[in-house]
């Protein structure tokens, strides 16, 4: 590995490519939607056997298929007010174990009289005819099923599963986080794409644009920045913090992160930052420390004024953007308002897949090295809660980590972390240290943003440089 503090590159193995073309796979085979989305939560599910033909097994936390013996289960979903026509509806079911290929059948059944807490093997309805395939995947993945030809309207569905070949293992409702659901897309079903970058525009005096001297000067490259972000294909933009220097004035934000990055406003949800909050060193400064600039500026988009958090959703995502300005705010610290807030919002949450983003990493190979007083609480609710993704920036470099655990240790179901401070403003330099575990890909010398593109059970990432650099970072993998 080179030892220079700037780095350009650490590549992911062959072995992780692999996996990373593997899941490129399964997103394209079942993407989610630019459109309008609902996804909903089943109401009832239960499986039976033949086995115990009269137990009842509809407070178990599991839903089974077999062959020998015969084991099936049923999934009740109730879709109320969706308005427009249903153009894609998937059946998501979270596999938890499987025997043998895992292959399952998906099958409509027409009664709707079965009750939960007394459907048995000997009692079940018959599924009816018509069914689709799926094959389930042991470890805890979202496997996807179309059932668009059933789901014409609202109303309610009942769906049987049936063993193809092997057994498989499914989460029930009995697991909220990870209970069956159905995804009704009623607009465009293209995979909705977002583009995420921080630490972007130049304050419009160029005497304000002062730097640290370890790092390059302010290169003030977020016009070519914002013109990755005009092809006309992006469902969302994320800013990730430091939009504007030196202070988030409201001035600043109208004359130059306007006219570039401000030209993609309309579908722009911003993350609030530690510059926004100056009180001096920019122009139009808010002297009373209230980040007044950047809740002028983008309005309802920015959520409820003064606190700098919110969610929302991009077609079956779930998205989160936090405050990591801790002081400003009450606190970042577990029993903080916001650490309550965002723990109360993640077990409102249904859809299969989350992302997060603040300002200041988690994890760094520059200088925010490692933030677990300021951040950690926040970390850990998400990681508890099984979220998939966290886009931050502060730190002017591009580095993607592995997912993790909140104290870092390698986790296959834990957060994987992004940072992407790479809009436009400068580049800092990397520690002259030992990367930080689970690193995968450093660099420090090209600006660009992140695109996403966001399946419904999982996703795929592309660094995209500005005009005449080369640096890219790609991948792809499921959710959790």
């Amino acid at each position: 590995m080179p030892t220079s503090p700037r780095n350009r590159l650490v590549p992911a193995g062959r072995g992780a490519l692999a996996l990373a073309a593997l899941a490129c796979a399964v997103l394209l085979a079942y993407p989610a939607e630019s459109g309008a989305a609902r996804t909903v939560a089943a109401s009832a599910d239960a499986y039976v056997t033949a086995a115990a033909p009269k137990r009842n097994y509809g407070g178990a936390a599991i839903l089974r298929t077999g062959k020998k013996p015969v084991v099936r289960s049923y999934v009740r979903l109730r879709v109320s007010g969706v308005t427009g026509p249903f153009r894609k509806v998937t059946l998501l079911l979270h596999s938890l174990r499987t025997t043998g290929t895992g292959s399952f059948l998906v099958r409509p059944v027409a009664s709707r009289t079965w009750r939960e807490r007394a459907i048995n093997h000997a009692n079940a309805p018959t599924p009816s005819a018509g069914s689709r395939s799926g094959r389930a995947r042991a470890g805890g993945n979202w496997i996807a099923v179309d059932v668009t030809p059933w789901v014409r309207r609202n109303g309610t569905f009942t769906f049987a599963l049936l063993a193809r070949a092997g057994t498989a293992v499914f989460a029930s409702r009995e697991a909220p986080a990870n209970a069956p659901r159905l995804v009704v897309e009623t607009g465009d079903t293209r995979p909705p794409t977002i583009a995420a970058a921080g630490n972007i525009a130049c304050d419009p005096d160029p005497l304000q644009n002062v730097y640290d001297t370890r790092d390059t000067p302010p290169e003030c490259r977020h016009q070519a920045t914002s013109d990755l972000l005009m092809g006309g294909d992006l469902t969302t933009v994320l800013t990730l913090g430091d939009a504007q220097y030196g202070c988030g004035g409201l001035g600043a934000y109208q004359s130059v992160f306007g006219p570039s990055w401000g030209r993609v406003k309309g579908i722009t949800r911003p993350a609030i930052s530690n510059h926004d909050y100056r009180t001096s060193g920019g122009t139009g400064c808010d002297a009373t420390g209230g980040a007044s600039g950047y809740f002028d500026y983008f309005g309802a988009a920015a959520g409820p004024r003064g606190s700098g958090y919110y969610s929302f959703d991009v077609g079956g995502w779930h998205l989160i953007a936090l405050n990591s300005a801790c002081d400003r705010v009450g606190g970042c610290e577990a029993g903080s308002s916001q650490e309550r807030w965002l723990r109360a919002d993640l077990a409102r949450n249904r859809a299969a897949c989350t992302l997060a983003y603040w300002h200041h990493p988690r994890f760094s190979s520059s200088y925010q090295r490692n933030r677990p007083v300021e951040v950690g609480a926040l970390y850990r609710a998400l990681y508890e809660a099984r979220a998939d993704v966290l886009l931050t920036a502060h730190d002017h470099i591009y580095e993607r980590f592995a997912p993790q655990d909140p104290d870092g240790r390698a986790d296959a179901r834990g957060v994987r972390q992004f940072v992407v401070g790479t809009g436009g403003y400068n580049h800092h330099h990397f520690l002259p240290l030992a990367p930080p575990p689970n690193s995968e890909v450093r660099n420090n010398e090209t600006f660009g943003v992140l695109r996403l593109v966001l399946g419904l059970t999982g996703y795929s990432w592309r660094f995209t440089p500005e005009a005449g650099k080369s640096f890219t970072d790609s991948g792809s993998t499921s959710c959790r």
